[in-house]
């Protein structure tokens, strides 16, 4: 994750002395509805029994997410703010019974958004996240924690027509449970959306 973030920054300081004007004047709002598809995985190792588990044994969920986005253009032409709402479905399959842990979340993205090119930006922020439930093959799981913080990256690009798509990943910074320290595993998401920008004047 440090990797990837340092990456994006070296990428934003290279292209942003070259971007192009953004499509909406500075001092503007937009408001942004989405919908799409999101991803779930689990990072770490958990240990049960004796028996060790990694990353390496679950497959992601892919199921859907929705919500609005409001974004602020300021008045340096290529930087805007945004913070939004979103409900995501994450989590994971294990390989070995093939049974799935959802675990869906109320995301509130905080970012910065980098416009590189006219209609493109590259995003990165923060990321609160709150358990709206929690399940494994079907039955409800207590002992999640209600609360997730994680680092979003993403980029997006914006059509002449107002519609925008989303690409996100968001590393998740705060463990999935409290079971003990021989368990530190962490949720991961990513969603794909398609959005239409309106312009409040």
């Amino acid at each position: 994750m440090k990797k990837l973030m340092m990456i994006a920054v070296m990428a934003v300081c290279c292209l942003t002395a070259n971007a192009q004007k953004a499509r909406h004047d500075a001092g503007s709002f937009t408001i942004q509805p989405m919908i799409g598809l999101s991803t779930g995985t689990w990072r770490g190792e958990r240990n049960i029994d004796g028996i060790s588990t990694t990353s390496t044994s679950n497959e992601a969920r892919v199921g859907f997410t929705i919500g609005a986005e409001a974004e602020y253009y300021t008045s340096t032409n290529w930087l805007t703010l945004s913070a939004g709402i979103m409900y995501q479905q994450q989590g994971w399959k294990f390989k070995e019974n093939s049974k799935s842990t959802n675990i869906d979340y109320i995301n509130i993205p905080v970012l910065v958004n980098f416009y590189v090119a006219k209609g493109f930006a590259l995003k990165v922020g923060l990321q609160p996240g709150f358990k709206v439930n929690a399940s494994y093959d079907g039955h409800e799981v207590k002992n999640v924690k209600s609360f997730n913080f994680a680092i979003p990256l993403g980029l997006s690009y914006e059509f002449n027509n107002g519609i925008t798509l989303d690409l996100r990943g968001a590393g998740s910074l705060t463990r999935v449970d409290d079971f003990d320290d021989d368990n530190k595993w962490y949720t991961d998401g990513g969603m794909l959306t398609i959005g239409y920008k309106f312009e409040l004047k």
